[in-house]
């Protein structure tokens, strides 16, 4: 069944505004996580999850990042993803830093979702 004249342009403009509806939800993804700059909310903890560290126990500086950080999905997700990207460039303990929040206090539970996919595309250099 062919359309006629008016239905056949109805047709072709409801596609292009369903085409262009797609086009609009996949250029309005979000843009990267900035992760350096979350991850800098963490920086008294250097000390504690570097390879080597002689720290037995986090400071109370790093403790209190920790405590505010891991209220932050975006922040455990940037956590996890510099502990398994080739990008990061500061050597890490992976040990220490999943024990980093049960020796501040806070459930270790919150590190549980690095053993799964990263949601958004995360970015380390501004």
């Amino acid at each position: 069944m062919a359309l006629t004249g008016g239905a056949a342009t109805a047709a072709c403009i409801l596609v292009l505004l369903a085409l262009a509806g797609a086009a609009e939800a996949a250029s309005s993804a979000p843009p990267p996580v900035d992760c350096s700059a979350l991850l800098a909310g963490l920086a008294d903890c250097l000390d504690f999850v570097s390879p080597g560290s002689k720290s037995s126990q986090p400071s109370k500086a790093c403790c209190g990042e920790v405590k505010t950080s891991v209220g932050s999905p975006a922040v455990v997700d940037c956590v996890c993803a510099a502990m398994f990207s080739k990008q990061t460039q500061l050597p890490i303990n992976k040990t220490r830093v999943y024990a980093l929040p049960n020796a501040c206090g806070t459930p270790a539970s919150v590190l549980n979702r690095c053993h799964g996919e990263h949601p958004a595309p995360f970015s380390f250099f501004p």
